[in-house]
């Protein structure tokens, strides 16, 4: 691959979540390209998750935290040794010791999301593995997460996704609230996770999306490739269900019953988000309300209890100002918009 950017300054950027599509699609590129990329990158980015933790000054970073940081850049690099092009990964490692200082430096002004990570003690292993924690507000815009075995998740807006700096060698699991877009990795012998309020997907390599907000009553999983294996609980924890998910199926969870319905449906619909656009197909009212108010950050009254009936089939950009949105799905001019502020009032002329 030819050196279009500059990878480590590529890398800072992504950490600090100001990168653009292009270079995204760069940055995964060159971590495809060779085992080492990915060692180098991940190097950095443990770097970056050490530097918010009390390991370090809030202040500045004084010499004894930086030797104290070299000493585990050191150690991780001698575990990466045992590799036979050792002298490379030496080098990568030579370059990541004179990038950190830039990356904490870089970090120290602040993230523009909501991330913070958490320390859990693992007492059989008397080893610590950090969290991150994302969140993307209501009134945000999709983020991109790449985890360290090399899967993707893009992150819709009101959601909460919590996933280690690095998977162990026994099981690759992470914790959603909220929707997200997963591309995961295959490897058939790490099964991959994703811990909802009240279900469990597990998969080994696959394409689908999930849409598990703990403040609704129902969860959706949509499966665009591969296989998924669903379980799901009731209110008590209790297994209620467990099904198996073909392309183009959703599942649609009771979160207080655990019960599961299955769908045939056309999966690209459930994703669309990703590429700026909400796609319904015969998608009642109160739905669309709901995916609304998480975008645009409002709050949408109804002055009938009745519109939250109304079914709409069509397609919107998310670039559009929402009450642009209202006039295509009230094609009909059927009903009248108000916007005071954050407060959307929608009501029905009288004639």
């Amino acid at each position: 691959m030819s050196e279009k950017y500059n990878i480590e300054e590529l890398i800072i950027r992504f950490l600090q979540q100001d990168i653009n599509e292009e270079e995204l699609h760069y940055l995964e590129s060159w971590l495809e390209e060779d085992a080492e990329h990915r060692s180098y990158f991940f190097g950095l980015k443990s770097i970056s998750d050490s530097s918010r933790r009390s390991f370090f000054s809030k202040e500045e970073v004084n010499e004894a935290s930086w030797q104290r940081m070299l000493a585990r850049i050191e150690k991780h690099q001698e575990e990466e040794s045992l590799d036979k092009s050792k002298s490379r990964t030496r080098d990568l490692w030579s370059l990541c010791i004179k990038y950190a200082a830039i990356i904490i430096l870089a970090l120290g002004t602040g993230w523009g999301i909501h991330e913070f990570q958490r320390e859990i003690q693992l007492d059989e292993a008397e080893m610590e593995i950090v969290y991150n924690e994302i969140h993307v507000p209501k009134g945000g815009r999709a983020n991109t997460i790449l985890l360290s075995d090399g899967s993707k998740v893009v992150l819709n807006v009101a959601t909460t996704f919590r996933y280690p700096t690095c998977f162990n060698d026994e099981n690759r699991q992470v914790h959603l609230d909220g929707e997200a877009y997963f591309e995961v990795a295959k490897n058939t012998e790490r099964p991959f996770v994703v811990k909802l309020g009240k279900q469990d997907i597990t998969v080994l390599g696959t394409t689908f999306n999930v849409q598990a907000y703990s403040s609704d009553s129902i969860s959706e999983v949509t499966l665009l490739s591969g296989r998924i294996q669903l379980n799901a609980f009731n209110e008590q924890g209790a297994a209620m269900s467990c099904m198996y998910l073909k392309p183009n199926q959703k599942a649609i969870s009771d979160n207080a019953t655990g019960s599961v319905s299955l769908q045939e449906t056309n999966a690209s619909l459930s994703n669309a988000w990703i590429n700026g656009e909400y796609k319904f197909k015969d998608e009642p009212f109160a739905s669309i309300i709901k995916r609304l108010e998480n975008y645009y950050n409002v709050k949408i009254h109804l002055e009938d209890k009745r519109l939250e009936q109304i079914r709409y089939t069509g397609t919107f950009s998310l670039n559009q100002d929402i009450l642009d949105v209202f006039q295509i799905i009230d094609y009909e001019k059927k009903l009248t918009f108000t916007q005071v502020k954050k407060d959307i009032f929608i009501k029905v002329p009288v004639l």
